[in-house]
């Protein structure tokens, strides 16, 4: 390839980088709320914010009421934007869950996926049998697998579904997005980091992820893209050194796993305490570095 052909190509990904919309990303977790603006795949400098929330009973409504605050900054900022200011007025949201308010599992592929309200039903008494009787509320979703394939689902609290998407539209601000941190996870790393390069930056083989969010260590195994195992479990504060041993635990169950060469890990909890093996490969922050403000939940 000639060097004015790869300097054309070049200009041109920056162009499509630049006229990407811009996002407004924000995470929602017990004790924290952290948000971004991305334009794309790439993180605007400045736009980083970490609100810490004094939240003993681990309610989501404390967050969500964080969340209000900030959209209702977000209004303010719009008369500031003119002078060349970051504005976060009527940006779209995309809202990341903790692990703590929605719950993810792998079903098996059933004849009852082929229509409604069959489908439905299925999956209901899937996340039934596994988290109790409180499934029957949540708002079920799962995803495109092909047929026959198991599928990923998840299930999140359908009155927290209702508060986020009614404070998003009195806010002024277009929902794209309600999703597990995972699932935020998958869209916006680069597409190498979930499985070995083939030369073309597609997901087509398997790889792996692991979250870390305080109190809990996720495991998902990826293939062409999708969540295709998973595997929770509680864990300390020091997470960094919980983590091998989770996943050589989990390929004792999963032999077919043990081909994968590279886990990704996406921590939004405490800083690694002690250094990850080489498999373990730590992945950018997804929103940032920003300090935190404090906010305390209401009694």
């Amino acid at each position: 390839m000639s060097l004015t052909k790869q300097l054309r190509q070049l200009l041109y990904a920056v162009r499509q980088r630049s006229m990407a919309p811009r996002t407004l990303c924000v995470h929602l977790a017990p004790h924290q709320l952290r948000a971004a603006v991305r334009q794309g795949q790439r993180l605007i400098d400045g736009s980083q914010q970490q609100i810490a929330l004094a939240n003993p009973g681990g309610h989501w409504q404390p967050a969500v009421d964080a969340l209000h605050a900030l959209l209702l900054q977000a209004r303010g900022d719009a008369a500031s934007a003119a002078a060349g200011a970051l504005s976060l007025a009527g940006l779209p949201l995309e809202i990341s869950l903790s692990s703590r308010w929605q719950q993810l599992a792998i079903v098996p592929w059933s004849d009852a996926l082929l229509s409604e309200p069959a489908a439905h039903r299925f999956l209901q008494m899937q996340l039934a049998a596994l988290y109790g009787d409180a499934a029957l509320g949540w708002r079920i979703v799962a995803d495109d697998a092909p047929y026959g394939n198991a599928r990923a689902i998840c299930g999140i609290d359908s009155v927290l579904l209702q508060a986020l998407t009614a404070l998003a539209e009195a806010s002024g601000h277009p929902c794209h997005a309600i999703e597990p941190a995972l699932g935020a996870a998958l869209r916006w790393l680069p597409r190498t980091s979930t499985g070995p390069g083939n030369g073309t930056g597609a997901r087509s083989a398997p790889g792996a992820l692991a979250l870390a969010e305080p109190g809990r260590l996720t495991l998902a195994a990826i293939t062409r893209g999708r969540i295709s195992a998973l595997h929770t479990q509680p864990s300390n504060a020091d997470w960094s050194r919980e983590l091998p041993q989770a996943w050589q635990r989990w390929l004792l169950r999963m032999p077919e796993l043990a081909g994968i060469p590279r886990v990704t890990v996406i921590n939004l909890a405490a800083p690694p305490a002690t250094a990850l093996p080489q498999q373990f490969e730590l992945a950018d922050d997804l929103y940032g570095a920003a300090p935190a403000t404090l906010i305390e939940a209401a009694a």
